[in-house]
């Protein structure tokens, strides 16, 4: 057991999580614990602007039992801090284990431990401001009907259903994704495989990016055939009043450093899958959808964009025939900054027609 303590965190909307943290810290690793909480401007510019301001969250903390003193954390090293306060032990969640900041103090002060302690699974603030969400949006004369995986699907006081998407920026942007945080666009995130055409190896989209989703809405936003009406985000102001945000390029291109920032991608009911719509219905009538598909893929061409993962299951048709096309989280654009190869590869799927080539042989798959 240590004497004295020092943790760092921006405890905002407190949660037991935050609480069994401190508890385990206080319990088995110091006497004393002193708490570097966030400064507004630092929780701002690492995640969000906090719910609760200053004053409020560190009145918690100090009415916490497992809390001894509560100073403003704002940003400096951990090394400054220790110059400060001179505490024996430097305890973190395990989510920071052997981050930069963490590991270059231990090894400036190889007496001082760093002890990462497991986070407690199930609470998260950002899962409570999500919720918070939906509430607002159901106290705002929308009615929920239904939820399936991360698609929550909303009925209006109009009847015309709505869909909400939750998108985690910054997942899925590891690996050989370059300089991710300084480009407008996403540069593709790839791996090399064969292509479907040929034994040459081409790179390839590994998985679906959340962050490419969003961004493709600024360049098929008020197409008929793409759903997306709007992206926001939504978080906070004070006092119970909650603050829905519009998409903001820089904001965005911050948040994706922060895998847990979600942006909330509002889109209109597209129809059925045309693997339902399908069910019984006469070859011109396929027909007739499948040129309207046709058509889109050549609108999408001119925009030099790819979608990629076109299949029955991501093209709508409602109930006028009207087609609709979703899911564009592998797509590729020529907007995104690219490797030479990854170019290669763009252009060779464009000459080929991979869109529409891709479409009809998920036909045969589907056995449509």
């Amino acid at each position: 057991m240590y004497e004295l303590g020092y943790t760092t965190g921006t405890f905002d909307a407190v949660h037991h999580g935050h609480f069994e943290f401190l508890k385990s810290c206080k319990s088995f690793y110091c006497e004393k614990l002193i708490v570097g909480l966030v400064t507004d401007s630092l929780g701002e510019k690492q995640k969000r602007k906090p719910v609760f301001d200053f004053e409020h969250r560190k009145a918690i903390l100090e009415n916490c039992k497992w809390v001894d003193k509560v100073v403003a954390f704002d940003g400096t090293s951990k090394q400054v801090d220790y110059h400060k306060l001179r505490f024996d032990v430097l305890l973190i969640a395990d989510e920071y284990f052997k981050k930069k900041e963490y590991y270059s103090f231990e090894s400036d002060y190889k007496k001082i431990p760093v002890i990462y302690i497991p986070r407690t699974m199930g609470y998260s603030t950002t899962d409570i401001f999500n919720n918070l969400v939906l509430r607002i949006i159901e106290e705002s004369n929308i009615r929920a009907t239904g939820i399936s995986g991360d698609i929550i699907s909303f009925t209006p006081k109009h009847n015309k259903e709505i869909i909400i998407k939750p998108i985690k920026v910054g997942v899925n942007e590891v690996g050989n994704t370059k300089n991710n945080y300084k480009l407008i666009q996403p540069p593709p995130r790839c791996w090399k495989m064969k292509s479907m055409k040929s034994d040459k190896i081409y790179p390839f989209i590994s998985g679906v990016n959340p962050n490419r989703e969003i961004k493709i809405y600024d360049l098929l936003k008020g197409k008929k055939w793409y759903p997306v009406q709007k992206i926001v985000k939504c978080f906070t102001g004070k006092k119970e009043k909650y603050q829905v945000e519009e998409m903001d390029i820089e904001k965005l291109n911050n948040d994706r450093k922060f895998p847990q920032e979600t942006y909330w991608m509002i889109q209109r009911d597209g129809g059925k899958t045309f693997l339902e719509w399908s069910k019984g219905k006469t070859l011109e009538e396929r027909q007739e959808i499948l040129e309207k598909v046709k058509n889109i893929v050549e609108e999408m061409r001119e925009l030099n964009i790819l979608h990629m993962d076109l299949h029955p299951e991501n093209v709508l048709v409602n109930l006028g025939g009207e087609v609709t096309i979703i899911d564009f989280g592998w797509c590729m654009s020529k907007t995104f900054e690219m490797e030479k190869d990854e170019l290669e590869f763009f252009e060779n799927c464009f000459k080929i027609n991979f869109d529409y080539l891709h479409f009809t042989e998920s036909l045969e798959f589907y056995k449509m």
